[in-house]
């Protein structure tokens, strides 16, 4: 009896789970995704650019993900995780290139991560493109930072999620001493201030189209 009595919510608490593990869909990355680091230099403003954002995006079954789907301002249940190759990054200029890579501690920490803590919709959902407000954790040459960042989503295509950001950090918050490459004698340094901007895509599997 006494195994009975034990075994009731032991399966009550794991069907739960189960349940709320089925109702999140999952949206996997895309080609074709876009991240752009901009900074200035006693020189001139630089940009280096990646064309590759891994990861996905779960969402819950009240999350408007359909293009013409509705919703009220408020907090969504939304998961995300993504990631990009520190190597990926390319400014056009080898020797930039690896200054950068270096500066950002590729050998020992190679790729950059992201990881959404908190979605917020700030208006109600009508028309195809979503403004959120964020908060995540971004992790970079080995340091986390939690970052703030608006949010659009882009929903007008059926079965596809493609999300832009913007927002700027400072390298030395992630311990990143701003290069000054030896190449220009130390007299070419860069600011701390950088601006990331993403164009991330996103879709359902195609088994689930």
């Amino acid at each position: 009896m006494k195994l009975k009595t034990f075994s009731v919510p032991v399966v009550a608490l794991l069907l739960a789970g189960s349940l709320t593990a089925q109702t999140m869909t999952r949206y996997e990355a895309q080609p074709g995704s876009k991240m752009k680091i901009e900074g200035t230099s006693t020189v001139h403003d630089w940009t280096v650019e990646s064309g590759i954002i891994g990861g996905s995006v779960e969402v819950d079954a009240a999350f408007p993900a359909e293009p013409d789907a509705k919703a009220a301002p408020g907090k969504v249940n939304v998961r995300v995780q993504t990631a990009l190759p520190v190597r990926s990054l390319k400014s056009g200029t080898k020797a930039m290139d690896d200054v950068m890579h270096e500066a950002m501690k590729m050998t020992a920490h190679p790729k950059i991560e992201y990881r959404l803590t908190e979605m917020t919709l700030k208006e109600p959902a009508s028309g195809p493109v979503l403004n959120f407000e964020t908060k995540g954790e971004l992790t970079l040459a080995g340091a986390t930072n939690t970052i703030s960042m608006p949010v659009t989503v882009d929903r007008s295509e059926k079965g596809k999620l493609k999300f832009r950001g913007t927002t700027s950090v400072k390298m030395t918050s992630f311990g990143i001493k701003p290069p000054a490459p030896s190449l220009g004698l130390g007299l070419i340094r860069t600011g701390d201030d950088v601006k990331l901007t993403f164009e991330w895509k996103t879709a359902l599997p195609a088994k689930t189209l």
